[in-house]
């Protein structure tokens, strides 16, 4: 019995894990030369149409993974706040795990607008996801120190920003930059509960350029578990995910850097109370 338990388990990740792949690949296939299509053809009736396909094909892709996520794996989302009302809002979100965007996803699009995230310039290599990044013109950022790059950085979150305001969509960043380790919270002397130290960069150039009336979509993500392994996700574990949304007028927000350390010390309060 103790060895039948973790085979079965392993099992249903394998099955987790092919059903995930075997769903993208399908998706992305149709993607692909529906993006070419657009970059070829570039006139307003082609791109409408276009984008109408896109956002079909998305929203397909992400209602297959929420089946599987919650009526087939069975984990249920203990959600704290209103469902998203916004047609274009930009989301933010704690970040400790790969899992973290099938739930984003279901939160934000299954019953509401496509995302785009702004992505390291490495997941393009990755097969499968970096062909979605690629499809949906995900912006791409170096990160990095050197001036130059950072240029770039800017123009691609700037462009981003500017696109997100012609076409229904959200946009999502995850300020913390990379995944949470115990490791990169050491060393980076984070003050916060599972949180690694938020950076402004990006959301002050999304501040910038978009319209006003945007809101930001504030989710915090709470497994109940540390380290947030995603192979036990992928067999249901844990069964239950809490989940924190709040929303906030970007025309409101004056100083991001001041903003974001406010809404982590919150998380950081919201997480601490699950140990």
């Amino acid at each position: 019995m103790h060895l039948i338990l973790p085979i079965t388990r392993n099992l249903v990740s394998i099955f987790s894990l092919l059903w995930v792949l075997t769903n993208l690949t399908f998706w992305v296939l149709i993607l692909i030369p529906i993006s070419v299509l657009r970059w070829l053809i570039p006139i307003p009736f082609v791109s409408r149409v276009c984008f109408v396909v896109v956002d079909f094909v998305y929203r397909m892709a992400v209602r297959t993974d929420s089946f599987w996520m919650r009526d087939v794996i069975g984990i249920e989302f203990l959600v704290d706040g209103e469902p998203n009302r916004y047609s274009s809002p930009i989301v933010i979100c704690n970040h400790q795990s790969w899992f973290d965007i099938p739930i984003v996803q279901d939160l934000v699009t299954r019953d509401g607008p496509i995302i785009k995230f702004l992505i390291k310039r490495e997941l393009v290599w990755v097969p499968v996801i970096g062909w979605i990044c690629l499809a949906l013109n995900f912006p791409r950022l170096y990160r990095g120190k050197d001036k130059s790059l950072q240029a770039a950085d800017f123009a691609s979150i700037k462009g981003a920003t500017q696109d997100h305001g012609t076409e229904p969509g959200a946009l999502l960043v995850f300020p913390e930059g990379t995944r949470f380790t115990a490791n990169k919270q050491r060393l980076q002397a984070s003050p916060y509960e599972r949180l690694l130290v938020p950076k402004s960069g990006g959301m002050k150039i999304i501040r910038a350029s978009a319209d006003p009336a945007t809101h930001v979509m504030d989710i915090t993500i709470d497994y109940g578990v540390e380290p947030v392994n995603i192979w036990r996700c992928l067999h249901g574990r844990p069964k239950q995910i809490a989940i924190k949304i709040r929303y906030y007028p970007l025309a409101d927000i004056d100083d991001i850097q001041a903003w974001l350390n406010e809404r982590w010390q919150e998380k950081s309060v919201f997480l601490a109370a699950s140990h």
